[in-house]
């Protein structure tokens, strides 16, 4: 079964990544109301995910999910791993750094996209992605800066948001090529459900409590992942099918803004000024990828 981006979509793209945004931004807030540890957020949020979509997935689209080839269940897998990767790091980095600085830095993923399309012979860099790519640092590296002076454990969330980037961009690129062989909700089933299974070997294999939170806890691990989750990110996930990669990506740079407004709104979080000059570069260079890629 061969599916192309080609289709008419029955939503307006654009409608759709805006819904997408306002949920994903939400995404840090659940995170610091859940009194959870960063990996059973991580595999609650996917697997309470995958409650929803896998029956829904059997229900209208059995025929496909039992004609995946072997290549695309193993790819499709490797996109979970991502995605676990992604989440595992980025929600681990808000116990660390400020909610600004960790979604400032987890939207470096355009230039990681550009930078591992350069790694993997699939891309050629232009001058101005060349440019995009500088700025990205030199705007990380302010943000670093400032968590510096506040000392190493604000810089270890900072490198932890970094890293759910770099995880974002290879899911990106993986998932628009797996969504080429699958529909949407055999995809989102295959990809949630394969996410949830590395997260809940990662923590068991670290002892990580799972169980025994408090209602909050559960409440704000049911809303990241209706809201965040089967919301935000299957908005994105759609997206794909009718949009780059990179396209994509940039779409996120309308979640730090967001999501830090939310963080002084919630939990009157204010941004420190290192992020705020720091965090302009970033997204300069968010949109000059988005300008700079075919």
């Amino acid at each position: 079964m061969n599916v192309t981006a080609a289709a008419t979509p029955r939503f307006p793209p654009w409608l759709v990544l805006g819904f997408a945004i306002v949920a994903v931004a939400h995404g840090s807030i659940f995170v610091r109301l859940a009194e959870a540890p960063a990996l059973a957020v991580a595999a609650w949020r996917l697997t309470l995910a995958t409650a929803v979509v896998l029956p829904i997935a059997w229900a209208l689209e059995r025929e496909a999910l039992s004609r995946i080839d072997r290549r695309t269940l193993l790819l499709g897998i490797l996109a979970g791993g991502l995605l676990a990767g992604h989440f595992a790091t980025w929600i681990a980095s808000l116990s660390y750094t400020s909610i600004s600085n960790s979604v400032v830095l987890v939207t470096t993923a355009p230039v990681w996209v550009a930078l591992i399309g350069l790694a993997t012979g699939a891309l050629r860099l232009s001058r101005g992605m060349w440019l995009a790519v500088g700025l990205s640092l030199a705007g990380s590296l302010v943000i670093g800066w400032g968590s510096a002076r506040i000392g190493s454990t604000t810089l270890k969330g900072d490198l932890l948001a970094v890293a759910g980037a770099v995880c974002l961009a290879g899911y990106l690129l993986l998932a628009q090529r797996v969504q080429r062989q699958l529909a949407f909700l055999p995809y989102v089933a295959l990809a949630y459900g394969s996410a949830a299974a590395w997260l809940w070997i990662a923590a068991l294999a670290d002892a990580t409590p799972m169980v025994g939170f408090d209602m909050k806890t559960w409440g704000a691990l049911i809303g990241i992942a209706l809201v965040s989750q089967l919301i935000g990110h299957s908005g994105y996930n759609w997206s794909l099918r009718h949009l780059s990669p990179d396209f994509v990506a940039v779409t996120l740079l309308g979640e730090p803004i967001l999501a830090s407004l939310l963080g002084l709104l919630f939990f009157t979080e204010a941004i420190p000024a290192a992020t705020l000059a720091g965090g302009c570069l970033v997204l300069a260079a968010i949109v000059m990828a988005s300008r700079s890629n075919p």
